[in-house]
């Protein structure tokens, strides 16, 4: 008879499924004291898990808007930060790959400074730009573990530019430095941040 067959899950088992989380959830978290936010999050659910779109707030005021998978971010997402004035500042717009910037996004940094370009595993690889902060100088090309790397182009403050090679964020091997103000050109090789050899000429106005 069918009520005599053997049950192939427990009881136990299938109330500890049925109580898993699946689908549209809001979820509050209890902060620590003296933090700036109540940690929540408003979104969906996989197996208890944050998965699809949602939105996290951390106690500690961080804000991320975006897609999820796993319970972590994963897909497109903003992440912002709340101040203590209370000001929400957005500091990431881009991809995530397993809760690291990965891939392309923008990010804005506390000092004013902006990049867009590649990220991989939360650090500027590949091809980028940025603006340093109060046009303090402007950087575009080639990013490894977040340091100029590779051919690249960089403006200094007073407007003087040099395009060419870079390792590990300095000037290294063939390149041409703009001297404005001078109204000369330098094309030469650098070594460590210091031009070893080079040519000079004056630029015809």
């Amino acid at each position: 008879m069918p009520f005599l067959k053997p049950q192939r899950i427990t009881w136990c088992k299938r109330r500890i499924e049925a109580c898993k989380r699946n689908g549209w959830r809001h979820a509050i978290y209890l902060p620590k004291a003296k933090h700036i936010a109540k940690a929540h999050y408003k979104g969906q659910w996989k197996n208890d898990k944050r998965e699809g779109k949602g939105i996290g707030v951390t106690s500690h005021g961080w804000i991320y808007e975006g897609d999820w998978y796993n319970d972590q971010r994963h897909g497109y997402g903003v992440l912002s930060k709340i101040t203590e004035d209370g000001d929400v500042r957005k500091v990431y717009a881009g991809n995530w790959v397993k809760g690291k910037k990965h891939g392309f996004g923008s990010n804005w940094y506390k000092d004013g400074s902006y990049y867009e370009g590649t990220f991989r595993e939360n650090k500027r690889n590949g091809y980028g730009r940025v603006w340093y902060k109060c046009g303090s100088g402007y950087y575009q090309g080639m990013w490894l573990n977040d340091r100029y790397h590779g051919e690249g182009i960089l403006v200094q403050e007073n407007g003087n530019l040099y395009e060419g090679q870079f390792t590990n964020g300095k000037k290294e091997g063939r390149g041409i430095f703009y001297h404005l103000k001078r109204r000369q050109v330098q094309e030469g090789r650098w070594e460590n941040d210091v031009c070893v050899n080079s040519m000079i000429e004056d630029i015809d106005c």
